[in-house]
């Protein structure tokens, strides 16, 4: 069972009686209530329970066109590095049970472009375009750079502050900042973002 403790600032706590139902909670999302994206985190010591922390938060991606020699966990954590920071995996992309898409959690920072797609140059040298289709795409806002408003809706527009300009940050795999090379060492690879 599940305890749910009200917060502050429209956060929530959710106690688990024990760790295995926690985990299956934090690994099966994106969770979405009345429209809203749960943006669920492990609990830390220290950890803030303003709104206003959340300058990254756990997004679910699903990967395709994922090279079969890069469908390893060191592969798919270099690969979903591009994104931000890996992590974890669900059930059958950690199983290898499945060849037409990984799915992974990364921790994506709220300036984040959200790439559709990025190129991974694989050992042979060819490139190979990786697919990237968010679950649940949470709203950020490019002016305070946090995840619980979107730009339209920012407090600071209001005050004639300009919004980030809409052209930077291409998410086209054309972008050579949406590139990643990977060079094997030993069993792993090594993640070069170009």
């Amino acid at each position: 069972s599940v305890q749910v403790i009200s917060g502050v600032n429209g956060n929530f706590l959710f106690k688990f009686n024990n760790s295995t139902s926690c985990d299956l909670v934090l690994s099966n999302g994106p969770w979405e209530v009345w429209g809203a994206y749960l943006a669920l985190r492990h609990w830390e010591e220290g950890m803030s329970l303003c709104k206003d922390s959340f300058t990254s938060i756990p997004v679910w991606v699903k990967l395709t066109n994922v090279p079969p020699e890069l469908l390893t966990r060191p592969g798919l954590s270099y690969i979903a590095s591009a994104l931000g920071v890996p992590l974890c995996m669900d059930a059958a992309t950690t199983a290898g049970n499945r060849l037409s898409f990984a799915r992974v959690c990364v921790k994506m920072k709220a300036q984040s472009n959200f790439p559709n797609s990025f190129k991974v140059r694989q050992r042979s040298g060819i490139l190979a375009d990786i697919m990237v289709q968010y679950v649940l795409k949470p709203s950020a806002c490019s002016v305070c750079k946090v995840f619980d408003h979107s730009s339209k809706q920012c407090h600071l527009v209001e005050r004639n502050v300009p919004p980030a300009q809409a052209g930077k940050g291409s998410s086209d795999a054309q972008d050579p900042h949406n590139q990643v090379s990977f060079a094997k060492q030993g069993e792993e690879f090594e993640c070069v973002v170009e």
